[in-house]
C-alpha cells in the first residue's frame, strides 16, 4: 500500500488522521510520512492496512485497478 492509497482508504472511511492511528495504533506523524510517500517501517505500513481493511477497505494491488481502492459495502 503506497500513500495515496492510504490516503484514498482513509477518504473512502471518512476518517482523520487521528482516527487511522488510533485504530491503527501508530503514530499521526506515520501516516502522514507515509502519506507523503516518504519512508516508514513496514511494520507500520502493515498496521495501517491491517486497521484500514478491517473496516472493509480493499486495496487493489494488481491488474488495471493496481492502486485503487474499493470502499466499505456496508453503507459507511
Amino acid at each position: 500500500m503506497d500513500g495515496t492509497q492510504c490516503r484514498m482508504a482513509r477518504a473512502a472511511l471518512g476518517w482523520s488522521l487521528d482516527e487511522l492511528a488510533s485504530a491503527a495504533k501508530v503514530n499521526k506523524r506515520t501516516i502522514i510520512r507515509h502519506e507523503r510517500d516518504e519512508p516508514v517501517m513496514d511494520a507500520s505500513v502493515a498496521k495501517l492496512r491491517a486497521a484500514l481493511e478491517a473496516e472493509g477497505v480493499v486495496l487493489i494491488e494488481r491488474g488495471n485497478y493496481a492502486g485503487g481502492v474499493v470502499p466499505p459495502t456496508d453503507g459507511r
